[in-house]
C-alpha cells in the first residue's frame, strides 16, 4: 500500500489489514480471497504462467518464503 493507506493500517491484525488491500495493487489483492471471484484478467494471468496465486487467510514465516518464491516467478515472467 501506499504512504498513508500504509501507515493507517500498520499495527492492524493481518486479518484487518486484508479489509484495506481491497482495490488496491495486485500484489496487494492476491491476498484476499475475493479477489479470485470477480477479477478475471488475474485468473486469465495465474492460468498463462502457472502461478501459484493464492490467497493466505494468516501470514508467518511460511506465508512469507512463499510470497517470496511468488514474487521470484513474477520477475522471471517480467524479463522474459
Amino acid at each position: 500500500m501506499k504512504g498513508k493507506d500504509n501507515i493507517s493500517s500498520n499495527n492492524e491484525p493481518y486479518k484487518e489489514k486484508l479489509k484495506s488491500y481491497a482495490n488496491t495493487l495486485y500484489w496487494n489483492e492476491t491476498l484476499r480471497e475475493d479477489s479470485y471471484k470477480s477479477k478475471l484478467d488475474m485468473k486469465e494471468f495465474k492460468k498463462t504462467y502457472d502461478l501459484d496465486l493464492t490467497w493466505l487467510d494468516q501470514f508467518g514465516p511460511d506465508e512469507v518464503e512463499t510470497r517470496q518464491r511468488l514474487l521470484f516467478e513474477l520477475t522471471k515472467v517480467i524479463w522474459a
